[in-house]
């Protein structure tokens, strides 16, 4: 099959699953009311902390508010695959998938992706406006910010969905497999997502650099609030990408795995 069928096919399946998304319209705003009043409650834990400082960690209570508003945006846009992905494993409809014509990774990484595009389009409209409310102005950046930001957004969704991916097809041989994603998910809200990884120990911060965790909301939020400069930009980029690619590969290979024992046991 060409590249252009394929990339059709998957156009098709993301298009789709926007079009669910935007289906269920009571779902769309209660996951909005519960990411504004989430930023709501930690603008004021930080203006409470900021109390008689006019900086920590080189950001400023204006800055801080804005990074958490862009930080949660793919935690919550992106956040929520594992539980799916896990239960098509363990209920068996991972055997319906693989037998029809499309890449397992690629077609559940554009459904994700459709859905996710939806959900993220309104949570930078609502951040947006919650930041000018809550924070003031946009923090001052160059005029390429906005689409850095953009591009970072993605790339943090992809990385998002394949680790999640990853993680939920180790139900190919743990039944119970949930520990893993709690993991996953603490470490992802110490590290650069409930605050910046400035504000961590320096022996934590080398550490971090080496995980893909600070691609995941760091990167986005820290462009957004407080830009680096053009050359840390486009190295908070690549880095992002270089971590999608490797979550890709990891995906294909566990997959393979995972798949070769599903046919080995009659799956």
């Amino acid at each position: 099959m060409s590249l252009r069928l394929k990339a059709r096919k998957y156009g098709v399946a993301a298009l789709a699953s926007m079009r669910n998304r935007t289906a269920y319209m009571g779902s769309l705003l209660g996951d909005a009311l519960s990411y504004a009043l989430f930023v709501f409650v930690f603008s004021r834990v930080w203006t409470a902390a900021y109390a008689g400082r006019d900086e920590i960690a080189g950001y400023g209570l204006q800055q801080m508010i804005w990074y958490f508003i862009v930080a949660e945006i793919p935690a919550f846009g992106f956040g929520r695959f594992f539980s799916t992905l896990a239960e098509d494993i363990k209920s068996g409809q991972v055997a319906y998938l693989t037998a029809r014509p499309y890449g397992f990774v690629g077609y559940g990484y554009a459904q994700g992706m459709g859905k996710a595009a939806v959900d993220c389009a309104i949570y930078v409209a609502l951040g947006l406006a919650l930041g000018l409310v809550l924070a003031g102005p946009v923090p001052s950046g160059p005029p390429l910010r906005a689409a850095a930001v953009l591009a970072s957004l993605a790339a943090a969704g992809s990385i998002q969905y394949l680790l999640q991916l990853a993680l939920a097809m180790t139900a190919f041989w743990a039944e119970e497999n949930s520990a893993f994603f709690w993991i996953y998910q603490k470490l992802k809200l110490i590290v650069g997502t409930l605050l910046p990884i400035e504000f961590l120990p320096e022996a934590a911060r080398r550490i971090a650099a080496w995980t893909p965790f600070p691609s995941l909301s760091y990167a986005p939020a820290r462009l957004f609030a407080a830009w680096p400069g053009d050359g840390a930009a486009l190295a908070l980029i690549g880095t992002q990408l270089a971590w999608a690619s490797i979550a890709v590969l990891a995906c294909q290979a566990i997959y393979a795995l995972g798949r070769a024992r599903l046919t080995v046991n009659g799956g």
